[in-house]
């Protein structure tokens, strides 16, 4: 592993119109990507097995490989690396969010002429999207009504991201989890940075609008300590494996689950908000049930 670090100086040298070109490249590259033809359900819903309730396992970064990934989704539906990433090396991502953050919020009449480091977005972006523009402005407001927003945005600042990324090992681990070469999400590979207060009816898995027939993995990276009573919004989490997804009834929307569904539905198995520090890395598939921390 190198000493690879995300500093808005190496950011702010880095060529825009080059880094907006290879992030195009890159969504081009997937357009008509297909699954590995002997791809497999690494959960397979008809073959629920007893899942230790009440339990998110931790482990250091020595631990960390593919097999033990595996094994811990497989049991528990998420996987927490501590100090995974040195400080050092994000340190500076929060001001680099806040730019990019800021460069969003931007009038239209601005962005359409910004070239920035921490703004241009890759031009095929609506392309890869089944609602196309339309789709594309709803992500847009929904994320800036969260505090986020979507890495191909700053092409730059994903390019850095992806060889900090590649720094430390995370291309290979989570190809060797998949089993085949990973595909990462240009809706879900998201910047952000909480907004205050934080509504109740956040629970959701991605599975409710990714699909369940998948295998995937996702990252999510804390740049400062929070969670637990920290006074930052962490995540709550279910500690629980599932196979299905949960009920919408009662939800505020159709991908959601209400907070008295998953009060009354996971009793053995009550929500936990665990204390993050910066820098580690928690895993979680497309079935794990989680919101942005409320209090």
């Amino acid at each position: 592993m190198t000493a690879t670090q995300c500093k808005r100086a190496t950011i702010e040298a880095r060529d825009i119109a080059a880094d907006t070109a290879t992030l195009e490249q890159r969504i081009e590259a997937y357009r008509d990507r297909k699954p590995a033809p002997d791809a497999r359900l690494i959960v397979d819903p008809d073959a629920q097995q007893v899942s230790r309730e009440g339990h998110i396992p931790e482990i250091t970064p020595a631990q960390l490989n593919p097999q033990r990934l595996r094994e811990e989704i497989l049991e528990h539906g998420a996987l927490l690396v501590r100090d995974l990433f040195p400080r050092e090396a994000i340190a500076e991502l929060p001001a680099i969010i806040d730019e990019v953050l800021a460069a969003m919020d931007a009038p239209r009449e601005v962005k359409r002429k910004l070239v920035s480091h921490y703004y241009h977005p890759a031009g095929n972006m609506a392309s890869i999207m089944p609602g196309k523009e339309m789709e594309l402005a709803s992500l847009r407001v929904f994320n800036h009504r969260v505090g986020a927003a979507m890495c191909a945005e700053a092409p730059s600042v994903a390019e850095a991201l992806l060889a900090l990324y590649e720094a430390h090992g995370i291309r290979s681990l989570v190809s060797g989890f998949l089993g085949e070469e990973p595909c990462l999400s240009v809706k879900k590979w998201v910047l952000r940075r909480s907004t205050l207060p934080v509504s109740d009816s956040g629970w959701h898995q991605d599975g409710a609008f990714m699909g369940t027939d998948i295998n995937s993995i996702n990252l999510w990276l804390p740049l400062t300590d929070c969670g637990g009573e920290t006074g930052a919004p962490g995540m709550d989490l279910v500690p629980q494996r599932l196979y299905s997804i949960a009920s919408a009834e009662g939800a505020s929307f159709d991908w959601s689950v209400s907070d008295s569904h998953v009060s009354q539905q996971f009793r053995a198995a009550q929500p936990v908000a665990p204390v993050f520090r910066a820098g580690d890395a928690f895993f979680f598939d497309h079935l794990y049930l989680h919101r942005t921390q409320f209090r």
